[in-house]
């Protein structure tokens, strides 16, 4: 039950009495604007957006004020682009649940959507505007428990002053996630982020208008990071006290002008990391070639690694290089992507790379923790082949190869591999390693 949104929770309160009061009983309780959105309506409209926030209105100012004290209230909102007033009205509601207990003292999970345009804040004025809006009336209508109790806030394609931004955020000082998406604080803006409670923070950007770089300055309870997009020059964030960060995430489309990141430095704070993803979205291999010893610190209690993303045609044995600074890696997960149906302008990022962008040594080494290799996006060619072939000769103790074409949802049908023994299986296929070489290498199913 308590997994229950409103518009479930109300649907079933109208088909028996004794359910009518089932949605102020809900201990989490979750009130989405989309799902408030009359389907009468033309999607996306303005009509039915502020219809969506009258009714959202409504749902709090009736559920709110129940008997029982709910444990998690999600609110899910709109920004109008023409009035506040709704918006105004479902802040002193929440005010009221607040401090009145009605809410538990961090139970807030908030998410504010501009509506009215584009999907990027310079091409959006009213994101400029709803995120104007937004700041003066949480300055001026919320009690000074609202913004404290609020765990979760998710920002979605606003753009704040870099003084309206550093207020709000230093506002909610029991925020434990923090989500940016296509929002900032204008252009060229450091995103500077620092909190005691802070446990997961995401930034995704869509443009070369945004942020100029992330900035975590201190968060010691910091777990998650996942940065999408970035448009800087030189490495996208920068980490100062964050003990307990273990996953990191980083994917980006590199524009012609973007250096190379050199990880050693970008993560020379982050000597706990547990599980790294990074993508390239089929273009440039944007990290920098570095000897494994300069990476160990970081690497050395690194136990899952994705690459993904990886253009097609590039030569993979580069990879090589995260497995031999990372000893006590046991998950290694390569995904290369299906061919691009169209170019991308090259006037914004360049030819398409070519398969000797990356120009890395293949190191000789043995590695005793690797346990499993995954492979998507495989395919037959030699160069796939190897890469399988070369993780398999360093990896000692390897216990599984799973190949995957990564084809399902292509028009083309998947060919099938060609096993010991004649035997021929559709992917994935989960596979043990054979002490047998051969040309291909020669794998046993499990």
């Amino acid at each position: 039950m308590g997994n229950l949104g409103v518009r479930e929770a109300g649907r079933m309160a109208v088909l028996s009495r004794r359910w009518r009061r089932l949605p102020g009983l809900l201990p989490r309780l979750v009130i989405d604007a989309r799902e408030f959105e009359p389907a009468a309506l033309r999607a996306g409209g303005h009509a039915r957006t502020k219809r969506a926030m009258e009714r959202v209105a409504g749902a709090v100012e009736s559920l709110l004020p129940g008997d029982r004290a709910i444990e998690r209230l999600r609110l899910d909102a709109y920004l109008l682009r023409d009035e506040s007033y709704t918006v105004r009205r479902v802040v002193e509601r929440l005010n009221d649940a607040v401090d009145s207990g009605k809410v538990a003292a961090g139970g807030l999970e908030l998410v504010f959507r501009a509506t009215g345009g584009g999907a990027a804040p310079d091409q959006d004025q009213p994101s400029k505007r709803q995120a104007r809006r937004l700041a003066r009336l949480l300055a001026a209508a919320a009690s000074p428990s609202l913004l404290p109790s609020v765990a979760e806030l998710s920002l979605v394609n606003l753009r704040f002053t870099s003084p309206a931004l550093a207020s709000l955020l230093g506002r909610c000082t029991g925020l434990e996630e923090l989500g940016m998406y296509q929002s900032d604080a204008g252009f060229g803006a450091v995103l500077d982020v620092g909190h005691a409670r802070l446990r997961r923070l995401a930034v995704h950007a869509v443009d070369e208008a945004m942020y100029k770089k992330l900035r975590v300055s201190s968060a010691p309870r910091l777990e998650r990071v996942v940065v999408a997009n970035w448009f800087c020059r030189y490495a996208p964030v920068s980490f100062g006290h964050v003990p307990c960060l273990r996953e990191l995430h980083l994917k980006n489309k590199a524009v012609y002008y973007q250096e190379p990141v050199r990880l050693s430095k970008m993560l020379a704070s982050t000597p706990h990391l547990e599980s790294l993803t990074l993508g390239f979205s089929s273009w440039r291999i944007w990290i920098e070639p570095e000897a494994p010893k300069q990476l160990e610190p970081m690497f050395s209690k690194l136990k899952s690694l994705v690459l993904t993303g990886i253009f097609r045609g590039c030569d993979l044995s580069w990879t090589l290089f995260f497995l031999q600074a990372a000893p006590f890696l046991e998950e290694f997960i390569l995904e290369v992507d299906k061919p691009l149906d169209a170019k991308a302008p090259s006037d914004i990022y360049g030819e398409m790379p070519k398969t000797d962008d990356v120009t890395w040594q293949v190191p000789e080494f043995q590695h005793h923790h690797l346990k499993h290799l995954e492979f998507s996006g495989f395919n037959e060619e030699e160069m796939h082949w190897r890469i399988v072939e070369l993780v398999k000769e360093r990896a000692v103790n390897l216990q599984s190869i799973a190949l995957d074409d990564g084809c399902q949802a292509c028009d083309v049908v998947a060919n099938e591999y060609v096993l010991s023994g004649g035997i021929k299986n559709k992917k994935p296929v989960l596979l043990s390693v054979s002490q047998i070489t051969g040309s291909p290498p020669i794998l046993t199913l499990v």
